[in-house]
């Protein structure tokens, strides 16, 4: 029988050299269930950034993509 149990996901900043840094204090929601976006193999909520070397930003959208920042 396959596992069913779905990890909690947050918002996080993810800076170099991948650090995560949990935004706020309660978790989104449940994986595979709230918008989230894939990153060396871990899911991240929606509204989680990822700090780029040249300084830009890239944000997980609500579709479940990563999107350049603006």
């Amino acid at each position: 029988m396959p596992n069913k149990k779905k990890d909690s996901i947050d918002v996080n900043i993810i800076d170099r050299p991948y650090e995560d840094k949990k935004v706020g204090k309660r978790f989104v929601g449940r994986d595979g269930k709230a918008p989230s976006c894939i990153y060396k193999h871990k899911t991240y909520a929606a509204g989680s950034i990822i700090k780029n070397r040249n300084g830009s930003e890239t944000i997980c959208s609500e579709n479940g993509t990563w999107q350049n920042k603006t």
